[in-house]
């Protein structure tokens, strides 16, 4: 006896035909629909612990696949829980789709029928964390609805996606053809052909013209574009901290991502034309809005809503894929006098000086070990902590967009879970995990998710008793710190009881720690009880 197709395998099936061939989640009791079905198909499923490590996957698998990643969750509680990973997904435009029971149908509409989960308006708790959030009341609609939220998450600015769908909907029976023929055809927006012919001008005119890369350059694959503009206009160009890797780390115009040195704000600043791309100037894109520019502004940007958000400037509501080469084409190449390449040299000479002369030779030797022991093309993904702070300036991303972190959002708990999603998307190959010892214990169930899938990731846990750059930053303003100091495990038998192997390293012995880890199979630890500090305040007067 066949068993009755439903709406929850619309739901799967549909998916799979939007071209997802791995879905992340944890199932729940109003979600059994689609998890029946999701056994009954071809979809690979990975299974988190936690709704905010389940988002926190899908956002590391659709960021490393570059492609939307599905995240089934259930209603009321495990909707919520995973909103954090969705704020992040949404701060940092990455495209996940998520699919939610909901309560039956009997008791929307706010009727309060004491259904457990139930929330008073399930959709309105998320909608102003995702790009849309759509209810779905008959299972005939379903396909639809998911090829528009696949549609709505690749469109530029990506970002998550909210489709819900009631207990009996996913479980009542479906007289429907198999779903196979869902198209979607994403495009950003397109930029005015009057704005470029000015931005062009300007930087075809401009004496110190700079460029400011931001993530927008790589989720649009805008790369080479950028290094032709970059070269044409003798252009010096700074990633953003969410850019690592649009630009060649030692190109002779690379400013590379030294965002939060007073030196790197001023030499923006005297831009007399800043073509800022991909960027809103946010907080951290702007030294912590110490960024005021003296030259005239452009910026290219998907997202309406951060047009000159921060900063008034020529504003091109474009996606990069489309407005950066243009503007390659558009320039004509300048003959190389030096002097570009003089003053960007000048400026990471003084970048390095003030280095010199802080007391941080064990936190630089530290991410130089872990820079040396990973492989070029392997992710690493970096919790908000000490280490991850410093890899915002200094790391190398050798390979364009191989380095994420929750600089978005900047929520704990990011990095073991996204590294475990990003493994899952590039099967075989070794990602890397950063955490402090507080923002682990936000994912250390995964160890069990690690194991039971078997993920080559490697866990670099950095122990230093607490949250330690809340502790730094606490003695800085008050002098001392409060409630920062944690009781913790000991990481390296945790992680064997899970069956995961771990060692306890040192900094002298981090890069052959890590080099060996790297080498072994599955999942593993690496744990480094260190008290690490950040560079010294970098404004010039103090």
């Amino acid at each position: 006896m066949s068993t009755p197709r439903t709406g929850g395998d619309l739901v799967v099936e549909s998916l799979a035909a939007l071209g997802a061939d791995t879905v992340f989640g944890i199932p729940g009791q109003h979600a059994l629909g689609t998890f029946a079905a999701l056994a009954r198909s071809g979809l690979r499923y990975v299974g988190l612990r936690t709704e905010l490590s389940a988002g926190f996957a899908a956002d590391g698998y659709a960021r490393t696949a570059h492609k939307a990643a599905p995240l089934l969750v259930s209603t009321g509680p495990g909707a919520l829980i995973s909103l954090a990973a969705l704020q992040e997904a949404a701060a940092s435009s990455v495209p996940v789709v998520v699919v939610s029971s909901q309560i039956p149908s009997a008791g929307l509409g706010g009727l309060r029928k004491g259904y457990l989960h139930e929330l008073r308006d399930q959709r309105a708790s998320v909608r102003d964390i995702v790009k849309s959030a759509q209810t779905v009341t008959h299972a005939g609609q379903i396909p639809s609805a998911l090829a528009a939220a696949w549609q709505d998450a690749l469109t530029p600015p990506y970002g998550p996606v909210w489709v819900e769908i009631p207990q009996d909907v996913l479980l009542g029976e479906v007289d429907l053809p198999v779903v196979r023929d869902l198209a979607v055809t994403p495009q950003g927006p397109i930029p005015r052909a009057e704005l470029l012919d000015e931005a062009a001008r300007l930087l075809q005119s401009a004496q110190r013209p700079v460029i400011l890369a931001g993530g927008g350059v790589v989720r649009a694959g805008a790369e080479a574009a950028l290094l032709d503009l970059a070269e044409a206009l003798r252009a010096p160009v700074a990633m953003t901290f969410g850019a690592k890797g649009a630009f060649p780390w030692e190109h002779p115009l690379s400013l590379q991502s030294w965002l939060e040195d007073w030196h790197t704000t001023e030499f923006l600043a005297d831009a007399d034309v800043l073509l800022v791309v991909g960027s809103g100037l946010g907080e951290l894109s702007s030294n912590y809005h110490r960024f005021q520019p003296r030259g005239r502004v452009i910026q290219i940007e998907a997202d309406l809503g951060k047009l000159e958000a921060n900063h008034p400037a020529l504003a091109i509501h474009a996606d990069a894929a489309v407005a950066l080469p243009a503007l390659a084409r558009s320039v004509t190449s300048r003959v190389s006098d030096g002097v570009a390449e003089k003053r960007t040299a000048e400026l990471l000479g003084n970048v390095q000086g003030r280095l010199a002369g802080q007391d941080v030779r064990l936190e630089r030797a530290v991410l130089d070990a872990v820079r040396a022991a990973l492989q070029d093309e392997s992710p690493s993904f970096w919790d908000m902590t000490i280490l991850g702070y410093w890899a915002w300036s200094a790391w190398d991303a050798r390979v364009s967009g191989s380095m994420s972190s929750a600089q978005g959002a900047g929520g704990l708990g990011y990095a073991y879970p996204a590294a475990l999603g990003a493994a899952a998307a590039v099967p075989g190959r070794r990602v890397l995990a950063v955490s402090g010892d507080g923002g682990a214990m936000y994912g250390i169930a995964e160890l069990a998710t690690a194991r039971q899938h078997d993920l080559p990731v490697t866990w670099l846990i950095v122990d230093d008793g607490g949250y330690g750059i809340l502790r730094e930053y606490m003695t800085g303003a008050f002098g001392s710190a409060y409630g920062t100091e944690l009781t913790r495990p000991d990481f390296v038998a945790l992680a064997e009881a899970f069956g995961v192997p771990a060692r306890r390293s040192t900094p002298e012995s981090l890069q052959d720690d890590l080099a060996a880890a790297f080498a072994e199979a599955g999942p593993n630890v690496v744990v480094l009880p260190v008290t690490l500090q950040m560079f010294a305040p970098t404004h010039l007067g103090e």
